[in-house]
């Protein structure tokens, strides 16, 4: 059993104090949480616990929970980690348990949230699965959830964002108008990224506004693992007037452009799968065999390629949504084509 010690609030060292009330203050500042730590003298808890982590408990979000400050020296993996917090949370009789860290590199970030391990950076980064999963309860018109992959729109705003090296708090309202979608599937997309822990939202005046916790390259590793390939499906037709139809050159076609890779015999390019049906009317498309060299292979995505394109860039799709598409093909040319693309990438 852990037992606080609520009127006298001691602190075993200088670096526990310290990291306990820059903890505080980003609750406070951040969630408007009011947050009292009190240090948790631990009975009958094992000396490897005692010796890696710091220990305290506190009410966040109206919930008990008990945090375990990382010492500097701890050079636990995530799944040791995953042991540690059991261990606290059978001996504390306390459910949620949440992780404390000076700093954070974007694979252990990653790596914690692969494990769904709650964890606080000072200045940084919240995530409690659970406290989110309350948060949304009590505010249905905003549920906040964390999923393996993102929508199309959470999609869109990343990739957006990194072709951009965007830095600046995009609003909800600028994001709908760029990319074409409706303000309540960007909010949505806010409360999946921030879910996810690699975004915060907050309000300027009545916009709500997204920052990202990490930029360029940080942001895809930790981004990376809940984007999928926005192809639905891929069919052979034939375009009487192509110089007409609004298709982004895609798939090996596009890889053609931006690697050694040789172009197909058969020009593929990529349309938003909403707009398909729209478009085999205003064009008279013609369906063929595939493979048939007077046609064109065309990929249905799930969000339009043109949001992402750039426009001075040869009317190919973007690169990163490119790899995504292309990152399994099961031609081992393809693939490492795909990975080009990454290496080759700015990222700031």
């Amino acid at each position: 059993m852990l037992i606080s010690h609520v009127m006298l609030r001691t602190w075993k060292d200088k670096w526990e104090q310290q990291l306990a009330e820059k903890a505080e203050a980003y609750l406070r500042e951040s969630f408007g949480a009011s947050v009292w730590l009190v240090r948790a003298e631990p009975t009958g808890m094992p000396f490897f616990i005692t010796d890696q982590y710091a220990l305290w408990r506190a009410e966040i979000f109206e919930r008990s929970c008990v945090l375990m400050a990382v010492r500097a020296a701890t050079g636990a993996t995530a799944d040791e980690l995953a042991r540690h917090v059991h261990v606290v949370r059978e001996r504390s009789n306390t459910p949620t348990v949440v992780l404390v860290f000076e700093t954070l590199s974007p694979s252990r970030r990653l790596s914690l949230l692969k494990q769904r391990l709650a964890f606080l950076v000072p200045g940084a980064q919240l995530y409690i699965p659970e406290a989110l999963m309350d948060l949304r309860e009590r505010a249905p018109r905003a549920p906040v959830h964390d999923v393996e992959t993102f929508s199309p729109t959470s999609q869109m705003i990343v990739i957006g964002a990194l072709l951009r090296r965007e830095t600046e708090a995009p609003s909800a309202t600028a994001l709908a108008t760029r990319y074409g979608v409706a303000t309540m599937s960007v909010s949505r997309a806010f409360d999946e990224l921030q879910a996810a822990g690699l975004a915060d939202t907050s309000r300027t005046g009545k916009q709500r506004v997204l920052r990202f916790v990490s930029h360029g390259l940080d942001l895809w590793e930790v981004a990376a693992p809940r984007l999928q390939s926005p192809v639905r499906k891929v069919r052979t037709v034939g375009i009487p007037f192509p110089q007409h139809f609004p298709g982004r050159v895609a798939g090996e076609s596009a890889l053609s452009l931006y690697t050694p890779l040789a172009s197909p015999r058969v020009q593929r390019l990529a349309v938003a799968a909403a707009n398909w049906p729209q478009l085999v009317r205003d064009h008279g498309l013609i369906a063929r065999e595939p493979g048939d060299p007077a046609g064109d292979e065309v990929e249905t995505w799930s969000y339009d390629p043109a949001a992402l394109a750039d426009r001075t860039d040869r009317n190919v799709v973007d690169r990163l949504s490119l790899y995504l598409s292309t990152r399994d093909h099961p031609d081992e040319r393809v693939a490492q084509a795909a990975e080009q693309l990454l290496e080759d990438m700015s990222w700031s």
